[in-house]
């Protein structure tokens, strides 16, 4: 078996990230109501058929684009410890910030449940782990709720409005959300 990448494969690879790449930034410059399958062939200069070759419907194209654009964004990983888990908004938000053309297009697009799911899933597993943990005594029902809340204070979502709504700097977002996961750790551990 060879070791070595064909021209044919590298050609492949070339292409779809030029797909990609030209998908993306088709998103944060235009948004989703320009993000076709024809305005991404022509801004890289080939056909729709081309396109379709690699991603046979728009479904999959649109997959595609939500998890490069997952991938772009560098989320850190889920927390593993409670101590993690509240210091959490810093590198989080930060990714979000240094991202945030992508995000905020991500935010108002029809990949948005695309990209929440293809992101929040893992973030979500740990969370309600960490939750489950440090509220073991306390109803299943309790344990859920607290786990909501503390996810929706580590979503792209939250992160936006307090920049946006609030026009709150990147540091008073992060406060804001440590602040608000505190209360409710302290409060699902009593």
């Amino acid at each position: 078996m060879s070791s070595i990448i064909s021209l044919n494969d590298r050609h492949t690879d070339a292409t779809q990230k030029l797909i990609l790449s030209t998908a993306i930034e088709l998103l944060k410059t235009a948004g989703v109501t320009e993000l076709t399958v024809r305005a991404v062939a022509k801004r890289a200069g080939m056909s729709e058929r081309t396109i379709f070759r690699y991603f046979p419907s728009r479904d999959e194209f649109l997959d595609a684009v939500a998890a490069d654009a997952v991938s772009r964004m560098q989320t850190p990983d889920p927390p593993a410890s409670i101590k993690e888990l509240l210091n959490y908004p810093e590198p989080l938000y930060q990714a979000f910030e240094a991202n945030s053309s992508l995000v905020i297009a991500g935010l108002h697009t029809e990949i948005f449940q695309r990209v929440r799911v293809e992101s929040a899933r893992e973030r979500w597993n740990a969370v309600s782990a960490l939750i489950n943990k440090r509220g073991g005594d306390r109803s299943k029902k309790e344990r859920k709720i607290a786990a909501i809340n503390v996810s929706y204070y580590l979503s792209a979502s939250t992160w936006h409005y307090y920049r946006s709504n609030f026009e709150l700097s990147l540091e008073d977002t992060i406060a804001c959300a440590r602040s608000a996961i505190g209360v409710i750790v302290a409060d699902i551990s009593r």
